[in-house]
């Protein structure tokens, strides 16, 4: 692939997550991405032939931005607890960025394809395999005792999930919090997340 090519798909990318998270998938038109783009509608329908396939991509764009932005935070610090909780910060930040984005990937969960689920098992995936090399990093300076990282990084992403899905049974909340009830699921997974490092403390 050229890298001309390549910049056009950034650009288009970049230009329908503005779209899609301002005014979500129902109100966005092709159109009015190629209009933003001041593309005709071919060129637009030559990179992704549908809204569909454009969205998902888009989706995988800003997850694959997401743990970029956390791979790099990583990488730069070796206390446990502070690259855990800039984790789920920076993941309530991005979603909170382009709500409407996720919310509407929450809403086709149920009638996802079989391309499609690959694509969030990776997600999760991804995010697991930080959380393996924070414990990696948390063993090597002996701030955190871990017998099986794989185990322990499984078991806070559910207790992570389950914070989540609590509160949102508790608050009687649909199957995508709010904006408002985004700020108290972080405050209650930072203090989880608390309690899950000082459990693993030596």
């Amino acid at each position: 692939m050229s890298k001309n090519v390549d910049l056009k798909r950034a650009k288009i990318l970049e230009v329908a997550k503005r779209r899609f998270s301002h005014f979500g998938m129902a109100k966005t038109t092709m159109a009015e991405i190629a209009k933003d783009l001041s593309f005709s509608k071919a060129l637009l329908y030559y990179y992704y032939p549908d809204k569909n396939s454009l969205y998902m991509a888009v989706l995988d764009y800003v997850v694959n931005d997401m743990i970029a932005r956390i791979d790099h935070f990583i990488n730069q610090t070796n206390d446990v607890e502070e690259a855990m909780l800039f984790t789920i910060q920076t993941r309530m930040e991005i979603i909170m960025e382009n709500y409407n984005l996720f919310e509407y990937s929450m809403s086709l969960f149920k009638d996802m394809c079989s391309d499609t689920m690959e694509n969030v098992r990776g997600y999760f995936e991804k995010e697991k395999q930080q959380f393996i090399r924070v414990f990696e990093i948390g063993v090597k300076s002996g701030q955190i005792v871990v017998d099986n990282r794989d185990e322990c990084a499984n078991l806070l992403m559910f207790s992570l999930i389950g914070t989540r899905l609590g509160i949102m049974k508790d608050l009687k909340s649909s199957i995508f919090p709010s904006k408002e009830e985004f700020d108290y699921i972080l405050n209650m997974q930072n203090k989880m997340v608390h309690i899950f490092i000082r459990g693993l403390r030596p």
